[in-house]
Formats: C-alpha cells, sequence, structure tokens
C-alpha cells in the first residue's frame, strides 16, 4: 500500500456508514473447519487459511481505514511455524485493536496478551518496512489460530487500496470490500475517481457495489514462487485501486500529462542561476573534450552531500542542523546538499551549463515489481537518472546514488521503462540492460592442506561494478562491525559446510570508482577426503549460489536473476608435505550463446591451481528457455564439484567429506 503524501488534501465532510461493525467480531467456527486435516491436491501442506476479510472504508471522518481478518488451521508441525506473525505496516500507519488467539482442537481458547506485540522495523538493501511481530501461544497441530486489527491512517491522508487475494496458503474463503472516498483530491481533474485494475483467476472479478467493489472467493489455491523467479506481484492474484479524476480515463493521456507537469517542474528547478554557471565552469576547468566535461562535471554533482543514504531525521533535529528543502538548482550549489533526485538534476543543469544537451527521466524500479504502463500511478516512477547525449547517442547516468560511478546504472534502474522529460516530447523509454562486464567479482584464494585434510589459507575478493556499489550501499545501512559481518556470512554462503571465516581487511570503501576489496582468513576441517591410501580435495573452493534456481525438473515462473555477472576466480592449493598429486582433473567447458564457463586445473610443484571462470550475459530467461540453461548450469555444477585424486604421507584425512 502506497500513501498519497502531502499532495493529497481531504475534506472529509461525509459520514457514510460502512457496515462492517459485525464484521468486526470473531467468526463462528465451522464443523468443515474443526474437520479439516489435509488440503486438497497438497496433503504436504504445512496449514491452511480458513478464512481471510479485508475491508477499506475511506467514506467515513473516522482514519481507522482497514479491517483484516486471518483465521488459519495448523496441519503438521512445520505448520506450526505459522505462529509467528509479522504484519507489515503502510509508512506512518499504526495498528489498532489489535487480537489474536489460539483455539485448539478440543475447543479451548487462549487469549494473546496484548502486551506481547511488538513493533519492528524490518531493514533490506532496497527498503525499509516497519511491522508488527507476535507469537500465538501453545500453538499444536490441529490448532486454529486468527487475528484481526484495524488499520490507522494519519490524519488527512489516503492511500491506494490493495486487495491481496493469494496467499502463500491455499484460502477456503475470501471477503473483501472498499468504500471509496468521493470527496476532493488534490490534482485529481474533473472530481474524484477510482479505477482498478486486477489479476484474478478465470470467471472471478471484483463486482461495483455503489460507491466501491466486492469480491468473495472461495478455495483460491496457494502462491509457490520459485528461486530465482522475477518479482511476484505480476504472477499472484490482487486487486489495485487508484484514485484519481478524469486524467485516469485514458492511458495516454496520462503518461503525457504527468511528462508535461514533470518536464516544467524540471525546467523551473534548473533555471540559468549564475551559482550554477560557475560551478559548471570550475568544474570543466577549461576542458574541451565532451567526455571528459562530462566526468568532471558527474564528479562535481556528486560532491554534494547526499541525504538519500543519510539516516532519516525528524523534523525538529533538521531544523537544528539547518537543512533546508533545496528549491531550486541553484540551492543545491549553495547549500551543498540535497536528495538523491536534486543531485541529478543539479547534474543535468550543470551539464546544459556547459553545453551538453542532457535531461532526466523519470524511472521505475524492478526491486520489489515490475513497471505496468496500465496502472494509472506515478510512485511507479519512484526515481530520477540523467541522459546525456553524447557523440551521437544517449548516455544513462545515475548521480545521484551514492557511490554510482559514471556509466553505471543502479541495477534496480536497469531494463525498465522510464518516462523521458523533455520540451520537444515526452516518450517512454527502455533503460539499458548492464552486461556481465558491469559487474565482476574476482576471487583468489591461497591456501594450504593439511595431511588431516583442513584447508587453511587467505581468501580475497574483488568487487567491480555493479557489485561494488550493492556492497557500499548495504554498508550504509550497519556500522563497521556490521559490515565486516555481513561480508564473513556472505562468504561463509559460498564455502563447504563448516567453514570458519575470519575479516582481516578490506579497502576503497568510499571510492565509487574503484573496486572494493576485502580479505579474510578461512578454515575448513574435513576439506578433503580419505579414499583408501588416497586423499581427494576437490579443486575448486567455492559453491554457485544460481544452482538453486535449477533444483526443480520443470518450473511455472522463469529464471530470473537480478543483473548480468562474471566470476573469475583463482584457486592455489599447497599440498601437504610428502603428497603428490595422482589424478588432476581435466578442462572443463560449457557454452550458450549467452554464457560461458571454464574450469583449468594445473600442478605446479607443491601448488595445485584452478583458474575458473563462469560468465552470465543475460538476467531473464522464459520457461521455454528453462531446460537449457538448467543444463548449462549442471554442467557448471560438475565441473565445480571436481576433485585431485592425492597420494602419499600417512592418510590421515577426514573421511565422510
Amino acid at each position: 500500500m502506497r500513501l498519497l503524501r502531502p499532495t493529497v488534501f481531504l475534506l472529509l465532510t461525509t459520514f457514510s456508514v460502512f457496515a462492517i461493525a459485525q464484521d468486526e467480531r470473531w467468526v463462528p467456527i465451522t464443523p468443515q473447519e474443526q474437520q479439516l486435516t489435509a488440503v486438497p491436491d497438497s496433503p504436504a501442506a504445512p496449514a491452511v487459511q480458513l478464512f481471510y476479510s479485508q475491508y477499506v472504508d475511506h467514506a467515513t471522518s473516522s482514519n481507522e481505514a482497514e479491517f483484516i481478518y486471518r483465521r488459519i488451521k495448523i496441519l503438521n508441525e512445520k505448520g506450526k511455524d505459522y505462529a509467528d506473525v509479522k504484519i507489515e505496516l503502510p509508512p506512518d500507519c499504526k495498528i489498532l485493536h489489535l487480537k489474536a488467539r489460539t483455539i485448539h482442537p478440543d475447543g479451548k481458547i487462549i487469549e494473546m496478551d496484548e502486551k506481547a506485540f511488538d513493533p519492528t522495523l524490518i531493514k533490506t538493501r532496497d527498503l525499509k518496512i516497519m511491522a508488527k511481530t507476535f507469537t500465538l501461544p501453545d500453538v499444536t497441530v490441529g490448532s486454529i489460530i486468527e487475528y484481526k486489527y484495524k488499520l490507522d491512517l494519519p490524519p488527512n491522508q489516503i492511500y491506494d487500496p490493495i486487495w491481496h487475494v493469494q496467499s502463500d496458503l491455499f484460502t477456503l474463503k475470501e471477503v473483501f470490500k472498499f468504500r471509496a472516498y468521493t470527496g476532493s483530491l488534490k490534482n485529481a481533474e474533473g472530481g474524484t475517481g477510482v479505477s482498478a485494475t486486477f489479476r484474478l483467476p478465470p470467471g472471478l472479478k471484483p463486482l461495483r457495489k455503489g460507491e466501491g467493489w466486492e469480491l468473495e472467493a472461495a478455495n483460491i489455491p496457494a502462491y509457490q514462487p520459485e528461486a530465482f523467479m522475477p518479482p511476484g506481484d505480476q504472477y499472484i492474484y490482487r486487486v489495485n485501486f487508484r484514485y484519481g479524476g478524469r486524467e485516469m480515463r485514458d492511458g495516454d493521456r496520462f503518461w503525457l500529462d504527468i511528462g508535461t507537469k514533470k518536464t516544467i517542474e524540471l525546467d523551473n528547478f534548473i533555471g540559468n542561476s549564475r551559482e550554477v554557471r560557475d560551478a559548471a565552469s570550475q568544474a570543466v576547468a577549461g576542458e574541451t573534450d565532451p567526455e571528459k566535461q562530462l566526468r568532471k562535471l558527474y564528479a562535481r554533482a556528486q560532491e554534494i552531500r547526499n541525504l538519500t543514504y543519510e539516516r532519516d531525521r525528524s523534523q525538529e533535529e533538521l531544523k537544528k542542523e539547518g537543512l533546508r528543502p533545496n528549491q531550486n538548482a541553484q540551492d543545491v550549489v549553495v547549500h551543498g546538499y540535497g536528495n538523491r533526485d536534486d543531485i541529478t538534476r543539479l547534474f543535468v543543469a550543470l551539464a546544459r551549463a556547459a553545453g551538453l544537451e542532457s535531461s532526466v527521466v523519470l524511472a521505475s524500479s524492478r526491486a520489489n515489481s515490475r513497471f505496468d504502463k496500465n496502472e494509472l500511478s506515478t510512485s511507479q516512477l519512484d526515481t530520477e537518472v540523467a541522459v546525456v547525449k553524447l557523440k551521437g547517442s544517449d548516455l544513462y547516468l545515475d548521480p545521484g546514488t551514492r557511490f554510482c560511478p559514471i556509466g553505471l546504472l543502479r541495477w534496480i534502474r536497469t531494463g525498465t521503462e522510464g518516462l523521458r522529460l523533455d520540451k520537444k516530447g515526452v516518450n517512454f523509454v527502455m533503460l539499458p540492460v548492464s552486461n556481465q562486464s558491469k559487474a565482476v567479482t574476482e576471487r583468489k584464494a591461497d591456501v594450504t592442506l593439511a595431511s588431516d585434510g583442513t584447508l587453511t589459507g587467505q581468501v580475497t575478493i574483488i568487487y567491480k561494478g555493479i557489485e561494488a556499489l550493492e556492497h557500499r550501499l548495504g554498508a550504509l545501512e550497519t556500522d563497521q562491525a556490521g559490515r565486516n559481518k555481513q561480508l564473513v556470512d556472505d562468504l561463509r554462503e559460498r564455502l563447504p559446510q563448516g567453514a570458519a571465516v575470519k575479516f582481516k581487511d578490506s579497502k576503497n570503501w568510499e571510492e565509487g570508482d574503484q573496486p572494493l576489496e576485502v580479505t579474510f582468513t578461512v578454515e575448513i576441517p574435513s576439506y578433503s577426503s580419505a579414499a583408501g591410501k588416497r586423499m581427494l580435495a576437490p579443486v575448486y573452493l567455492f559453491q554457485t549460489r544460481q544452482l538453486d534456481a535449477f533444483k526443480l525438473t520443470e518450473r511455472k515462473y522463469p529464471v530470473y536473476f537480478r543483473y548480468a555477472f562474471s566470476e573469475i576466480d583463482s584457486v592455489s592449493i599447497k599440498l601437504p608435505e610428502g603428497f603428490t598429486v595422482e589424478t588432476v582433473p581435466q578442462a572443463q567447458n560449457a557454452s550458450l550463446p549467452y554464457a560461458a564457463y571454464q574450469s583449468v586445473s594445473q600442478l605446479n610443484g607443491s601448488q595445485l591451481s584452478t583458474q575458473r571462470q563462469l560468465l552470465l550475459n543475460g538476467m531473464y530467461f522464459p520457461v521455454e528457455k528453462y531446460g537449457e540453461v538448467k543444463g548449462f548450469f549442471n554442467a557448471v555444477q560438475t565441473g565445480d564439484e571436481q576433485q585431485a585424486v592425492l597420494q602419499g604421507g600417512n592418510n590421515s584425512a577426514q573421511k565422510g567429506n
């Protein structure tokens, strides 16, 4: 759910009654619910959602705008995990009247203590979410758990509702209601209206009821995501509602109007101030080559303090620090700070001042969803990037993303649609997809194998391009100790089970145009195994994450990686004293028009060295290509699992590696 922030002004003068009070009571448990022991066509399902209701009321003066009711029955031991509940909250919203209880098979009811409901902040590299978390008490197999609550909005704000018709559990029955707000909305032309877009099973669609909609559904299958698939919003059953005026009646007109207004806003922000012209002149310092000018202007824009990547501040803190909103590019130069869009617009202003043709593209993000032109909401275009005409070609740049080097876009804004703002004509463009050279991970392992099978030594990882950028941005969410722990955890996941990893050193965290280098010490017990009088030792140290995408014989959804990538690895294993290599694995190769793999091992004295490369120049592979891509990664797995045969010494290596 998305709040229509300060752009929406509500005149909440209507007091029509949305009769849901009777629905807010605990719903009686039916004999069918009591007797149910398994899900149709899915006997191993851990639980079943017996009932779900979602009532949204924007037609009254109350801020208590949404009521949710959920009932689940636990079918086996794994289903007991559903006793741990996490309710995600829209920004600035609160949960009211939260009630939860456990009902045992014998009818005993255990009410949840309200003190057990705790707010939790969930952080990822791409977003922050507030959530309410709690654990229902004394849940056993056969128990029914249920909870209900209201969503409290901030005053004078409203949001575009979403009906979540499909969950991760099979659902017996669902009821949805929405009563729309009909008062005045700022920027809504010709009165307030609501449009609905939906993805539902055949024959099911929301029904218009007066000033709202209703939907009843039964026997909705569980949504079962697969590893490495596109964002689920394009597959899961849901209904999206959008507020607006007559501009919502024609999609092409809607986007044209948005682009025209944003173009005017952009030009007003850029202006033609002396401060910006002076800053551009000083940045280029007499340079006449357009490409070199561009690099200097980009660097000047990124000198601006980027508030987007700092912690959130209260209004009191902003006032105390003297941080004021920037009204134009001149303010950004004078203040020396701004958010990511301020910095992007300043870069465009500097480029124009230097005589370079430049503009802004309103960009969509594919971090958690996919842009859909039919959903008439500007919130889909949530960030801005710059476009510059250089040597007759468009160059897309991301100066507003901290640490992003020139020539690179953050992955969430690659391969997505954007709205280009231009006086000559507003139009949609496709932002370029990065190739494998833009996201490179180089790993170098210098390790020693002991006669007891333990492997110890040093691993150095060099991240380049997108890989370096994502690690730098992720590190901004924590302190140095947290950053080091993330790095250690990332490497440990790529090593054999039981590996001990210690952080040693890192370089170039603040230099966005330089590779990020991190060094660790590692110890892996039982790395090699005994086979009679011989020792078997894997020649390659790391594990491939992408293999999880290919565990299924067939897939329902496409294979989707965030971006194309390159892995370039070098593993040097010093043999135990007295041991020699009896067999070195043969070179392994595999290739597709968009992928290549090679692994070559050789013995140099007492050093067993392996050079390995994996290049994937693609990110989206439809279901019909699954067999082809799966075959390639099967070859990668086979090559990575090769072992060298050693002989000599007392052969005291651990068995059962």
